[in-house]
């Protein structure tokens, strides 16, 4: 057959063409996936990643593909010289940086003014997780001091957005 010699018409409305035959270019957006939480998350085990509710799973169409993250919540606490913060994890990997453990905007302070400290966090990561699997993406938060809260100011509510781009 000739290219560009059969149209839509030529095609049966119920004819089924494979995905695999369907090539999306490079940067092009596959699938979305949300989730949302509407609670707070209190945190106070001390000195370990603690999973604030906020997920979401994604299954990659090819292991070329990206996934494009992106979490927005709140922080809260009202303790001082409290080091705290929230990341994201795939699985149990924890992703961005890796030295202070925080994604960039996130939360970590010397709050020695006593007052309460409140910030509304966006946050973006691209992460290659070369798998076909599917593979959940979480925000965990650390302190070293009580009274930590994810997603704690009022009314809030965190989303997480994964997105799958074509390799």
């Amino acid at each position: 057959i000739q290219d560009n010699t059969i149209v839509n018409a030529d095609i049966n409305s119920s004819a089924a063409i494979a995905g695999s035959k369907l090539v999306m270019p490079t940067g092009s957006v596959l699938q979305v996936v949300q989730g949302i939480q509407t609670t707070t998350t209190t945190i106070s085990t001390t000195g370990s990643w603690q999973a604030v509710g906020l997920e979401a799973a994604i299954t990659p169409s090819a292991t070329s593909s990206k996934i494009l993250i992106t979490v927005t919540g709140s922080q809260y606490t009202d303790i001082n010289d409290q080091t705290a913060g929230a990341t994201i994890f795939r699985g149990s990997t924890r992703l961005g940086d890796t030295t202070t453990g925080f994604m960039p905007t996130y939360i970590n302070w010397g709050n020695g003014g006593g007052d309460d400290l409140q910030v509304v966090c966006n946050v973006t990561y691209l992460d290659s997780p070369s798998t076909t699997s599917a593979t959940t993406y979480s925000v965990k938060a650390y302190t070293d001091k009580n009274n930590y809260r994810w997603n704690g100011i009022r009314t809030s509510q965190a989303v997480i957005v994964l997105m799958e781009i074509a390799g």
